[in-house]
């Protein structure tokens, strides 16, 4: 299968990377910035419109993102696009439209919806198990790296909207977003905090890239169990365990890891098993995620 990948930046050489590690040798490199036809051992463009795959992966600027999907859409090529997929619900509705007319396929990597311990938080959540959710605390907080497309709220709290929505599907009742700067030198607005009322519930977020302190701390609170779910420390100790703990209110659950993949491999094995019927499902996250954020 021979893949194109639009766009080599930071996300752009991740995707390379773990496409790599997937087994992926076929690839071809689209950058504006390459000023001959070789990148590291593979072929390089620097336009796109040169590229005629059946599939490729766009990680370019967010503001890109609209024109080079339309381009590949009417083409009938399958379509990876890292997230978000616009800021706008409305010219996503129009590219997810043009994929089912064109009969192909519209992937956005909503990557924490591809984690494995999100995925248990919603089948034990989905059983019963956790009883109602009554609120979510989220902490997204990094020095760097500094986008000059989008927001901290557009790059950031937008993983924290989607996981809510994966884990919930709810639509919010009322949305308040304050977008600042910590660095007035920023070109984006490098922090955030958002307030998401739903029927049953408060969802809190505070993200930021002017944070001198990685973290990354989720808290549900349901109704059963007290969840911290700490992405950042969860890596680290994945590193010398067989299991992730979930810290527990009333002590802990061991969950076995299992054959382990990352999160954006997971993604990108999903990617190339999408049918129709997981696009569909996929709009309606992608759509309900983008309207909170605008909102």
């Amino acid at each position: 299968m021979k893949i194109g990948i639009i766009g080599l930046g930071y996300w752009g050489k991740i995707v390379l990377k773990n496409l790599e590690s997937l087994g992926h040798k076929d690839i071809i490199l689209c950058d504006i910035s390459f000023k001959n036809n070789k990148f590291q051992n593979y072929d390089a463009i620097n336009d796109y419109k040169k590229l005629n795959f059946d599939c490729v992966f766009i990680t370019t600027p967010t503001n890109t993102h609209f024109e080079i999907c339309k381009y590949f859409l009417n083409k009938k090529a399958k379509v990876f696009c890292e997230k978000p997929l616009t800021i706008s619900s409305s010219t996503a509705e129009e590219l997810y439209k043009l994929a089912l007319n064109n009969k192909t396929i519209l992937f956005t990597d909503w990557i924490f919806t591809f984690n494995n311990q999100i995925d248990t938080i919603k089948r034990d959540y989905d059983s019963g198990k956790l009883g109602k959710i009554k609120s979510i605390f989220m902490n997204r907080l990094n020095l760097g790296p500094e986008r000059y497309d989008v927001n901290a709220r557009w790059d950031l709290a937008s993983h924290d909207v989607s996981i809510i929505q994966y884990l919930f599907g709810e639509k919010p009742i009322t949305v308040k977003w304050i977008d600042y700067k910590k660095d007035v030198n920023s070109k984006q607005d490098d922090s955030c905090l958002g307030f998401i009322h739903y029927n049953d519930f408060i969802a809190n977020i505070n993200a930021s890239w002017q944070y001198r302190k990685k973290v990354r701390e989720c808290i549900f609170e349901f109704e059963n169990y007290f969840i911290v779910w700490d992405d950042f420390k969860r890596f680290l100790q994945y590193e010398d365990s067989s299991s992730i703990n979930f810290p527990i209110y009333s002590g802990n659950i061991s969950y076995p890891c299992g054959e382990y993949l990352s999160p954006l491999q997971n993604s990108i094995k999903n990617f190339f098993s999408f049918n129709e019927e997981d696009m569909k499902k996929q709009k309606e996250l992608t759509i309900n995620t983008i309207k909170i954020l605008e909102a």
